[in-house]
């Protein structure tokens, strides 16, 4: 071997380990337990009279290959002391690993709408859910599934019908403590074609300190064939405080 050879080994090797010190650390595993809780509120008196309050709290649970997610929020708007409009969400999502980045996926939600005149919504569902980019600074995870919707109305015909889901989930950090997160999901009713339905949260937070964060978010709910009497879309805009732990 001559010295030529030599040195192109010497220099391959070098730049091998300067690549492989310039590589960033993977991102430390999600802890076993983990939790939010979030309130928010909005009053108005004068020429009007006027409460909003918000509340939502989620609770995550990981063990094993496991992931247990529960959810639950709140609005609730008053106008001189008369409940004007309410909606209540609670999930439960259950996960089981079959590969690093692909999990099967059960879901029960239960919706109480006033704002859309739903009365009761119940839907149950199983799918796959797809972590397609993990990263320090960002996260892409795409879910779809089939199941079953039942819907009580206040006004027109209720609705029992299968369904099927997609759904779309992206993280961003945009600093050191600002993340950006929005969620996507659209729901088909696999009977009634009119029966179709897309919901976008987006939100912003920003924390002021280990516990505490302050959070913007921007749901849109529409509807192609809302209850009869109500618009197709609604839009909730709220400014939340959020402690996690």
């Amino acid at each position: 071997m001559d010295w030529m050879s030599v040195t192109w080994l010497v220099m391959a090797w070098a730049q091998s380990g300067v690549t492989q010190a310039a590589a960033p650390p993977p991102p430390p595993p999600p802890p076993i337990v983990a939790g939010s809780a979030e309130l928010s509120y909005v009053g108005t008196s004068g020429n009007s009279d006027t409460q909003t309050l918000g509340a939502g709290s989620t609770l995550t649970f990981r063990p094993g290959d496991w992931t247990i997610t529960n959810k639950a929020a709140l609005v609730r708007s008053e106008d001189r002391g008369q409940v004007r409009a309410q909606s209540t969400l609670i999930e439960t999502q259950v996960g089981r690993h079959l590969a690093p980045t692909l999990s099967l996926v059960g879901k029960h939600g239960y919706a109480r709408d006033r704002f859309a005149g739903i009365n009761h919504r119940n839907t149950a569902e199983i799918g796959l859910s797809f972590e397609a980019l993990t990263t320090a600074r960002q996260q892409l995870t795409l879910d779809a599934g089939a199941g079953y919707a039942s819907e009580r109305r206040r006004t027109g015909a209720n609705l029992s019908t299968a369904i099927a889901t997609m759904g779309v989930f992206y993280k961003l950090a945009v600093s050191a403590t600002a993340t950006l997160e929005n969620t996507a999901r659209t729901v088909f009713s696999l009977e009634d074609g009119r029966d179709r339905r897309v919901t976008n949260v987006a939100s912003l937070s920003a924390r002021l300190n280990a516990l505490l964060s302050m959070k913007v978010t921007h749901t849109t709910r529409w509807v192609k064939s809302p209850v009869p009497g109500f618009m197709k879309t609604d839009t909730i805009t709220g400014v939340a405080l959020v402690a996690k732990f």
